[in-house]
């Protein structure tokens, strides 16, 4: 197999796995839980998608020009998931810095002609990508959850990107530059960035669809479920009364989302969430089975708990005030306290959403209790 062939392989599995990480990241992170974080980090596989297929598209047409064009601008990706983590961490995200240096790689690949000038050029462009997978690593270990495991594999992959980068510098500035050298660096470059894209979807799918640092509003379905049936059952054991499931949704939800758009539709939820997990017991177990929807496994006396439904129900009808619609909104609850259930969480729960449902049906703004 010749060099262009196996660098043209190369490419294009960079292209496959940059295509399904934009997928994955952008349907299982940015739609599944909104934020500016899930946003930089899906646009930077996006660019890496985008770039990886203008330099197989290059390599295929046999055009030196579009396959660099390509190349440079895949270097800015790094640049985006450093900006994704700054947003997280509630800082200025700076994404402006990764499209600079996305057009300013690939515009002195394009004008570096000679190979030795564009050997350098490669080289200065790989190390400054790396220089941002370094402080993407120094945000990672800023974050609360970095010893998740999950966290692992672009720890580990950025400090090897440091590590490559600073090598492919110093090899270049400190050997003489042969034909060789490059097409070794070209190989390196390649699998460090198919193995950096690889961690990258990883992790960054725990950070925009697992963890819930940084949020207030509720997990994941599946990670809720383990937790909740793991308290229930503890509480059934114990014989501990006060035990409740509710069933908390926006009244209309299809009319209040038409009305807003997609976007203000995104804000609404996050805000909603908001609401529920800061008026609810800050030990209460939240997760959303579904966009607009919250299910809550809580232990609190009955008139407790109704002063927290209460105030949740008022602060709802509150939200419109930001939201910029023209719609009021409300929510409706379904309580079913634990023992009606045998506390099974999948009975309570459809349990609490079909007394939430019939609340909606009824005007909503208000909660439907069930009897034990």
């Amino acid at each position: 197999m010749t060099f262009d062939v196996a660098m043209a392989n190369l490419g294009l599995a960079q292209a496959t796995v940059a295509t399904l990480g934009a997928v994955m990241v952008i349907g299982l992170g940015f739609l599944h839980r909104p934020s500016k974080a899930s946003l930089l980090w899906s646009l930077a596989f996006v660019l890496a998608m985008t770039s990886t297929w203008v330099s197989v598209t290059g390599s295929a047409l046999g055009d030196e020009q579009i396959r660099r064009a390509g190349l440079g601008l895949m270097l800015g990706a790094p640049a985006l998931i450093w900006s994704g983590f700054r947003a997280r961490r509630g800082v200025p995200a700076l994404p402006w810095i990764a499209v600079a240096q996305a057009l300013i790689t690939a515009g002195g690949f394009l004008v570096a002609s000679a190979s030795e000038v564009y050997g350098l050029a490669f080289r200065v462009g790989f190390f400054g990508a790396s220089v941002f997978a370094g402080l993407t690593l120094l945000e990672l270990r800023r974050a609360a959850d970095r010893q998740e495991r999950l966290v692992l594999p672009l720890t580990i992959v950025s400090g090897g990107f440091v590590a490559l980068g600073c090598w492919v510098l110093l090899s270049g500035l400190l050997l003489p530059v042969r034909a060789d050298d490059l097409e070794l660096t070209r190989v390196l470059n390649g699998l460090a960035m198919l193995v950096f894209l690889v961690c990258a979807i990883v992790s960054l799918l725990y950070f925009t669809s697992v963890s819930p640092v940084g949020t207030l509003r509720a997990t994941s379905w599946p990670q809720f479920s383990v937790t909740a049936r793991d308290r229930l059952r503890r509480a059934r054991r114990a014989h501990e009364p006060g035990w409740a499931v509710l069933a908390i949704r926006i009244d209309d939800a299809d009319h209040v989302r038409g009305a807003a758009g997609e976007a203000s539709w995104g804000r609404i939820v996050e805000a909603f969430e908001d609401v529920v997990a800061t008026t609810l017991p800050a030990e209460a177990d939240l997760g959303s089975p579904a966009r607009g929807r919250v299910v809550a496994v809580v232990c609190r006396p009955g008139p407790v708990l109704r002063e927290h439904v209460r105030e949740m129900l008022r602060r709802v009808t509150e939200l419109d005030a930001t939201s910029h619609i023209a719609v009021q909104l409300s929510a409706s609850v379904g309580w079913v306290p634990a023992e009606s259930g045998s506390y099974d969480l999948d009975v309570l729960a459809a349990a609490a959403d079909g007394a939430a449902a019939q609340a909606s049906r009824l005007g909503g703004d208000r909660w439907e209790r069930l009897d034990a």
